[in-house]
């Protein structure tokens, strides 16, 4: 478990119970060092002493050549426990004397020259607490003249066993303290901070249940008394400012609701607007269609009326020959050649007339009522053209019609009528603006893989960057003040993706005509 997820209690209560573990093992240690240090100097300097005494008291058997007193005396030794040899040495380096309290035969006919561990100084450190013994040399001499050398091996166990000792009771020492002191900050921590562990559980309570009308009692007046009088206090002010933002909620959900329905009527005035002007765009549509019909049938039909009047004079004129028996075969021959001239041209003419209103009907049948059939597009193609003959004429702008003789598609004839219609109208307005010698209209069709690729494009002025990328939105025209609704293209691009469920891309470039690509399942 991570630290900083136990309770402020605990943190505390280890944090206090760290610092007093780590004072009492500093402290220990420190004492233990420091009295080991003291324990060592003193051991070391009591056999230094010893060393000295024995080698004082070896003068004389050596002088003498008492060795059997020298081993005597050294005998006596093993009231020492700590003192496990004594070796005595002659200045030649041979061996005079010894004791050994292990009863083992060292050194003997060996001299002190051979034994390179032997050593000057105590071999005793803090390094090597496990050693067993550490030997020390001391000179045999008399008035500052050397007669041998006498080397003390001693046992450190009383050192071993005085660190040993000390670490047991600096543990158990160590133990009760922390023990009491653990307790006692138990209970102080948990005195002092029980009312600020009640003061978390309550706002963490009241963060849930958001009762604010809550209020907390603590009857001391340090700093915890001041805490609770404080969030007192501020409890009082969250009541009172939830109050007032209860009624400022309220007053906005019911502006809320007001706005909404306010929204809501406007957004349905908005869309029968919007439904009214596609609508008004397409009658505005049907009109043009109307009234460019209107003028290709007024021609043939006046030029049936010319031919009939003709024929009625011609007819009068050869009745009143007959009657007055004044017919010639000559002038009867030229009157009827005359008549079936005028005849010809006048079925002609009427021909022409109901081929117009042929197309029209159709054309305008399958824009008001929007039924899918099975229709040949190229023909249906070459009808819408023949409606705007009229407005063609006066650019004049040529229409060449690219696709097969004949192209069966199943799809609604109205709405390619409709977005034919308003691609010629956009060209004719917008790309023929200024007039242009050879100004043309190219229709591309061509099935591929169960869709139709239709391309409408025109050698006209084209469109600039900014006015590509709103081409197709509702209400974007450059004709606002000459009428222009800016519903044309935006009705077009409806008609392909949601009628037809096609797509439709649009290329052009400034001086380098435009072209709307057309895709349609069919």
């Amino acid at each position: 478990m991570q630290f900083n997820n136990l309770s402020f209690k605990n943190q505390i209560y280890f944090t206090m119970l760290s610092i007093v573990s780590a004072v009492l093992i500093a402290g220990f240690s420190y004492n233990i060092f420091s009295s080991y240090s003291y324990k060592e100097s003193s051991f070391i300097k009591e056999s230094e002493l010893q060393a000295g005494l024995i080698a004082d008291n070896a003068v004389a058997p050596i002088l003498f050549f008492d060795r059997d007193g020298l081993t005597n005396s050294l005998a006596q030794l093993h009231r020492y426990e700590n003192i496990l040899s004594v070796q005595v040495y002659l200045k030649d380096g041979t061996l005079y004397s010894k004791y050994d309290k292990r009863s083992i035969g060292l050194y003997a006919n060996e001299t002190f020259t051979q034994r390179s561990w032997f050593k000057h100084q105590f071999e005793y450190s803090h390094d090597s607490l496990n050693a067993d013994s550490f030997v020390i040399r001391e000179k045999i001499s008399l008035e500052n003249e050397t007669f041998g050398y006498l080397y003390l091996e001693k046992d450190t166990a009383v050192l071993n066993t005085f660190v040993k000792d000390s670490i047991e009771n600096a543990i158990i020492f160590s133990m009760i303290t922390l023990f009491i002191i653990g307790f006692v900050i138990y209970y102080i921590s948990g005195t002092l901070i029980r009312p600020i562990v009640n003061l978390s559980k309550n706002l963490e309570h009241l963060s849930v249940t958001q009762e604010y009308s809550t209020r907390l009692e603590y009857k001391s007046k340090n700093e915890i008394g001041k805490l609770y009088t404080s969030f007192n206090s501020l409890f009082n002010s969250i009541e009172s400012h939830q109050n007032e933002l209860e009624k400022l909620t309220l007053d906005l959900e019911n502006r809320v609701v007001v706005r909404t329905e306010e929204l809501t009527e406007s957004l349905e005035t908005l869309k029968k607007a919007q439904t009214q002007l596609v609508e008004s765009e397409k009658m505005a549509s049907l009109g043009s269609l109307v009234s460019g019909v209107a003028h290709e049938v007024n021609t043939p039909l006046g030029n049936a009326v010319t031919g009939s009047t003709i024929i009625k004079q011609e007819s009068k004129e050869l009745l009143e020959s007959m009657k007055n028996g004044t017919m010639k075969k000559s002038t009867l021959e030229e009157s009827l050649n005359h008549i079936n001239e005028t005849a010809r041209l006048l079925f002609k003419s009427v021909n022409s007339a109901a081929s117009l209103i042929r197309s029209f009907k159709k054309i305008s049948v399958d824009q008001s009522i929007e039924e899918k059939r099975n229709f040949d597009i190229v023909e249906y193609t070459h009808e819408v053209v023949k409606t705007f003959s009229n407005q063609l004429k006066r650019g004049p702008i040529s229409v060449v019609v690219d696709a097969p003789k004949t192209l069966l598609v199943n799809s609604y004839p109205g709405a390619f009528a409709q977005l034919l219609n308003n691609f010629i109208q956009n060209a004719i307005v917008h790309a023929f603006e200024v007039k242009k010698e050879d100004a043309q209209i190219i229709i591309e069709m061509r099935v591929r893989k169960k869709e139709l690729e239709f391309i409408f494009k025109d050698n006209g002025c084209g469109m600039n960057d900014n006015m590509k990328h709103k081409a197709f939105d509702p209400f974007v025209t450059t004709k606002r003040n000459a009428g222009g609704t800016g519903l044309g293209l935006n009705i077009a691009y409806n008609i392909v993706t949601q009628k037809l469920k096609g797509t439709l891309l649009l290329e052009t470039e400034v001086g380098k005509g435009t072209s709307f690509i057309v895709h349609i399942p069919v």
